[in-house]
């Protein structure tokens, strides 16, 4: 019978990011880039962060890109 060959992680829904990959993660704790506390995970330039402060971050990032879009449309 042959090995079943593991699928590629769905797609992120909804602006979630996915996180399964071990690259992720660290065995040393340090303070998150958004928030100070402490977290083993890595975003994917292997800065220490929070999923969920990362997902607020990128939020925040396009609220900001579409106020800027509006405010030059409206010039």
């Amino acid at each position: 019978m042959p090995a079943r060959r593991r699928s590629k992680p769905p797609e992120p829904v909804n602006g979630l990011l996915v996180w399964t990959s071990s690259a992720h993660w660290s065995d040393t704790a340090r303070p998150c880039r958004y928030c100070g506390r402490p977290t083993n995970l890595r975003d994917s330039k292997r800065a220490p962060a929070h999923k969920v402060c990362a997902e607020h971050a990128l939020v925040c990032q396009q609220e900001d890109a579409v106020a800027v879009y509006r405010t030059q449309a409206e010039l």
